[in-house]
């Protein structure tokens, strides 16, 4: 901004110079610090409407150490979990996805809670307003540099409208922006990705921490059980898109919930392995797998914070045409 400015102020007399300090600025505002946004699509629930979760949710984050959320946001698509700092003021919310919600059992919800809101206190640099803004400019700048295509000209049939278009030029101007975005695309390719490599150690220490934190706060087996949860997420989504198909209710959708005692251990191991090989370069947090084992070759917590099945029926309730919505949006995708 400062060189558009700059540009600006010594060509003001010329045309070329406004244009040139327009393009300026224009970089300057899309590579702008970022505010975090909720999901498209996500719906803000309050305290009046869901009391119950936002106690839970209350109750686990004074646990960890984060501060409650202000607010709470429902998504039907979402298989995750996060805390947030929204807005301007950065005001803490916590984002849920509804399919997650209902493939979880009431343990596994405790642990949910508690890794979202120990990624809070986890510090990691990567959830700053700043580096996580400069990730995501460069990741924009370099798809939109170096994901341009070239597609041949196809004839309509028509000579006149055929004639007018002039192919060649055409295949010739997109190969000129093709040459253009990778010549200036890979030095954005060669910052992101040293970037990344320079956050990703620090990003897995403070995710390795989170997941401490988050035992202590409500146990080490609610947060093991939530990570083989991830871990397992197709095959507990299955059985609720089988049941939302014969239009069952949402009780009924719960119990075919699989509980984590009916997992077989070796498909669970060979399920971790999996979600390993899956990392690329682009992946700050460690895989699931690695997380879990850490987890289990440390000292056993028991936290004295958790979700009964009481609670858990109650935060249900709250929900209810939530989550029936959930339900008919997941029926109607997997038709």
């Amino acid at each position: 901004m400062a060189a558009a400015i700059g540009v600006v102020v010594i060509w003001h007399d010329t045309v070329l110079g406004w244009l040139f300090g327009a393009g300026l600025a224009a970089v300057a505002l899309w590579s702008r610090p970022r505010m975090v946004r909720p999901p498209d699509g996500a719906e803000e629930v309050s305290r009046a409407e869901a009391p119950t979760l936002f106690g839970a949710a209350d109750r686990v984050a004074h646990a960890t150490g984060a501060a409650p959320p202000t607010t709470v946001y429902l998504h039907d698509r979402l298989l995750t979990c996060a805390h947030l700092r929204v807005g301007v003021r950065r005001r803490p919310a916590l984002v849920i996805g509804l399919p997650l919600l209902l493939a979880l059992t009431p343990r596994e919800r405790a642990g949910m809670l508690a890794v979202a809101f120990a990624e809070d206190v986890g510090g990691d640099p990567a959830r700053g307003l700043l580096v996580r803004s400069a990730l995501l400019a460069a990741g924009e700048w370099r798809h939109a540099l170096l994901s341009a295509r070239v597609e041949r000209y196809r004839p309509t049939g028509d000579p006149l409208i055929d004639m007018v278009w002039f192919p060649g030029e055409r295949l010739g101007s997109q190969l000129i922006g093709k040459i253009t975005g990778v010549v200036l695309g890979w030095p954005l390719f060669l910052a992101e990705f040293a970037l990344t490599r320079l956050l990703a150690g620090q990003s897995q220490v403070a995710r390795y921490y989170a997941d401490h934190v988050a035992a202590r706060a409500v146990s080490t087996p609610a947060v093991l059980r939530y990570l083989d949860a991830l871990t397992m997420a197709d095959s507990r989504l299955t059985p609720i898109l089988s049941a939302a198909r014969r239009g069952a209710s949402i009780d009924e959708i719960r119990r075919a919930v699989p509980l984590s005692r009916d997992v077989d251990r070796e498909a669970m191991l060979a399920r971790r392995e999996a979600s390993s090989a899956r990392r690329t370069w682009r992946d700050l947090a460690p895989p699931l797998a690695l997380r879990a084992a850490l987890l289990e070759e440390g000292d056993a917590q028991e936290g004295s914070t958790g979700i009964d099945e009481t609670e858990s029926d109650r935060i249900d309730a709250e929900l209810s045409h939530h989550l029936a919505r959930t339900v008919r949006t997941l029926s109607q995708s997997s038709s």
